[in-house]
């Protein structure tokens, strides 16, 4: 089993656990401070995956320019969600730029990771696709 796909599946069952979890709780007493703040985490992931896909879906920039767009307009996002959820003042709003850094240099490790293995499985089948057509035309 790939790497990817076992930290895709867990991601996806801590996320499900997470909502099970709070969703009881919910039910039982109430949003707290912290099921409101995971919540609010949610949300906010929700409209920064949207705002990517139209971004790979509808520009075609560089890779380079992309992630800069992107930190650039993730971090507007953050900051803005930020402030309506109360996560940030005026003071401390810097913060958003450090807290978009960090998760968008993960993703950047990730997709880094996941094209230089798709770029292998590229070649290997260029090769093989070589290969046979080689042989077909050494058996003519």
């Amino acid at each position: 089993m790939p790497v990817r796909k076992i930290l895709k599946d867990t991601c996806i069952l801590a996320a499900l656990m997470i909502l099970a979890v709070f969703t009881c709780s919910i039910i039982w007493s109430g949003l707290t401070a912290e099921i409101t703040l995971v919540l609010s985490l949610f949300l906010l992931a929700l409209i920064i995956t949207v705002v990517n896909f139209l971004f790979d879906e509808f520009l075609s920039l560089s890779i380079l320019v992309s992630y800069i767009l992107k930190y650039f307009v993730f971090t507007g996002i953050v900051m803005l969600f930020g402030f309506i959820a109360g996560w940030f003042f005026p003071s401390n709003f810097w913060m958003a730029f450090i807290y978009v850094g960090i998760v968008l240099a993960l993703a950047f490790a990730i997709d880094a990771f996941r094209v230089n293995r798709d770029i292998g499985y590229i070649n290997e089948h260029i090769r093989s696709n070589k290969s046979q057509s080689q042989n077909r035309a050494d058996l003519t």
